[in-house]
């Protein structure tokens, strides 16, 4: 890869799902986030290392303390899975680092801010970022000369999931 690639949208825009979509097949280390949901209603999400595929709670609404919207973070459970997914991604310089997300919640975390920006520094990471997020650190990970960042909607979603396969050719 010649740049990082980071996927920003509307919530549920399909960024993860592209995200999955563009890798498989591929060798790849690092997080995916999902939702859980109870009779239809989200309640929480799952942070998983894509390669070992532990996983943990990591925000519900069950959750206190640190607190992002309606979701508490914990903030501990996250770092224990994020960060040794993302610094196995760092060391294996054949894969390509997934990170889903850089969103307002993970960011609670310095430890993960610290280990995407080395991320970054390989130029192999895929993947998204919040888009309405007022973070300082967000900011500064869309302005870096060395990633591209790919706005996704439901009309142009074919051709950037073109563009992307075509750069990691």
């Amino acid at each position: 890869m010649k740049y990082n690639i980071l996927i920003t949208g509307p919530p549920a825009s399909g960024k993860s799902t592209l995200l999955q979509e563009i890798t498989n097949g591929k060798n790849i280390s690092g997080i995916i986030t999902t939702e859980l949901r109870k009779d239809h209603e989200r309640w929480g999400f799952v942070v998983a290392d894509v390669k070992t595929e532990r996983h943990t709670i990591m925000a519900s609404t069950d959750i206190k303390p640190a607190v992002v919207g309606k979701y508490g973070v914990d903030v501990f459970a996250f770092e224990k899975i994020a960060v040794p997914a993302i610094e196995a991604g760092i060391k294996d310089e054949n894969s390509i680092i997934i990170i889903d997300e850089i969103g307002n919640m993970e960011l609670l975390s310095e430890k993960f801010k610290m280990i995407v920006e080395k991320a970054l520094g390989t130029k192999r990471v895929i993947g998204t970022i919040s888009m309405k997020s007022r973070d300082e650190f967000v900011s500064k990970v869309k302005s870096r000369k060395d990633t591209k960042i790919y706005y996704l909607t439901p009309i142009n979603r074919e051709r950037v999931r073109e563009e992307i396969l075509t750069a990691l050719d």
